[in-house]
C-alpha cells in the first residue's frame, strides 16, 4: 500500500535568513525551547536534503510521495520584502519537484502582508503545478486572522483555483504569550506555548474563526487542512454545535457540516489510535489524509500505523493515499 505524506518540510535558508530578525520578536519563547533529545528535534538531513537522503530515507520506511511545504511565517516579512523572497522560495520548491515528480509534490508559501501581491502569487502557484498554500500560523503578523476582511482577495483566489490552504500551526499571539503560558519555568513554558499547546490552539481558533465568519458560505470550493487531527477542534464539535447552532451564528450550516466539508485532517505525527477512531468517526474517513511532519517527526512509524489500524482495508486507502490523490488530482 503506498503512502502519500502531506504535511512533510523542507528548509529553504535564504527566507529563513530573512526571516531571522522578525522571529525573536514573534516567539520570544522560541529559543527556550532547546533541551536535546526532543520530541521535535528534527533530522536536519532531511530538513536541508531534497534529494537522494530524503528520497533514500522514504524508501526505508515505505513513503512513496511527499507534499513539501517550507515552515516559515512569510506573514511576517514586510510587504515590500515579501514578494521577492517568497517566489524564491516558490521557484526553488518548484525545482525540487521537476527533479523528482513521482516523489515529491509542494504547497506554496504566499506574500501575506502584501495582498495584492499575494492574489498574484497564488496564480503562480497553480501554474507551477503546486497543491495548494501553506500558512504557519495567523495570516497577519499582528492580530489578524484568516477570516479578517483583508484577507478575502486571498481565499477568493484560492476558492477560484481550488488551491487548498494548509493551516500549519505558530506561535501565539504576543499578548497572551505571558499570561497564557509563562511563569512556569523556562522549558516548560517555552513548550507549552508551542508544541504542547499554544500553536495548537492558534491553528485551532483559525479555523473556527474561519467558519463562524461565513468564509465557506461565500466560497464553497474553499478547503483547509488542518494538522495534528484538527488541531482540536474535532474533539469539541458537539459542544460548539451546542454552543452556538445555526439560529446563534447565522450561518446555512452547523459547525459541524461545515468542518466536515470543508477541512480535512492530518496526524501530523501523532501516531495514536483512539484519535484515529475518533476522527474517523466524526469526520469520516473521506476526511483523513495522511502526515508525518517530517523531519520533526520520524518517517519511521507511518507506514506501520496504517497497516496496523483498527479499520477496514478500504478506509485505511484512503487514509494512506487516495484521499490525497482525490484532493490533489494526483
Amino acid at each position: 500500500m503506498k503512502i502519500i505524506a502531506i504535511e512533510e518540510h523542507l528548509s529553504y535558508p535564504p527566507i529563513t535568513q530573512q526571516l531571522a530578525k522578525y522571529m525573536g520578536k514573534d516567539a520570544p519563547y522560541m529559543a527556550s525551547s532547546h533541551v536535546k533529545g526532543r520530541p521535535l528535534e528534527p533530522d536536519l538531513r532531511l530538513f536541508f536534503d531534497a534529494g537522494a537522503v530524503r528520497i533514500e530515507d522514504m524508501d526505508q520506511h515505505g513513503i512513496h510521495m511527499q507534499i513539501l511545504s517550507c515552515p516559515v511565517k512569510s506573514q511576517l516579512l514586510p510587504p515590500e520584502e515579501a514578494p521577492s523572497i517568497v517566489r524564491e522560495t516558490n521557484d526553488y520548491f518548484a525545482e525540487v519537484v521537476r527533479n523528482h515528480p513521482d516523489r515529491f509534490g509542494a504547497f506554496g508559501l504566499l506574500p501575506w502582508s502584501n495582498v495584492e501581491e499575494a492574489v498574484r502569487e497564488t496564480e503562480r502557484i497553480k501554474e507551477l503545478g503546486f497543491h495548494g498554500v501553506m500558512l504557519m500560523g495567523r495570516a497577519s503578523a499582528g492580530p489578524a486572522f484568516l477570516d479578517d476582511h483583508a484577507f478575502l482577495p486571498i481565499l477568493e483566489a484560492c476558492n477560484a483555483l481550488y488551491l487548498p490552504i494548509f493551516i500549519h500551526p505558530g506561535a501565539p499571539l504576543q499578548s497572551v504569550q505571558e499570561p497564557y503560558y509563562g511563569g512556569l519555568g523556562e522549558e516548560v513554558s517555552a513548550r507549552l506555548s508551542l508544541h504542547g499547546w499554544g500553536w495548537h490552539n492558534e491553528a485551532g481558533i483559525q479555523i473556527l474563526r474561519t467558519i463562524l465568519a461565513g468564509r465557506f458560505q461565500q466560497l464553497p470550493n474553499l478547503q483547509l487542512i488542518a494538522g495534528h487531527w484538527g488541531e482540536m477542534v474535532p474533539f469539541f464539535l458537539s459542544r460548539l454545535d451546542q454552543s452556538m447552532p445555526p439560529v446563534v451564528t447565522k450561518l446555512e450550516r452547523t459547525i459541524t457540516e461545515t468542518f466536515r466539508q470543508h477541512v480535512y485532517v492530518t496526524p501530523s505525527g501523532m501516531f495514536d489510535y483512539p484519535q484515529l477512531k475518533f476522527c474517523a468517526e466524526v469526520l469520516g474517513t473521506d476526511r483523513i489524509i495522511h502526515s508525518v511532519d517530517c523531519p520533526f517527526v520520524s518517517n519511521a512509524g507511518a507506514k506501520d500505523f496504517i497497516d496496523r489500524a483498527p479499520l477496514a482495508q478500504e478506509e485505511k486507502e484512503k487514509i494512506a493515499f487516495r484521499n490525497a490523490q482525490r484532493l490533489f488530482h494526483l
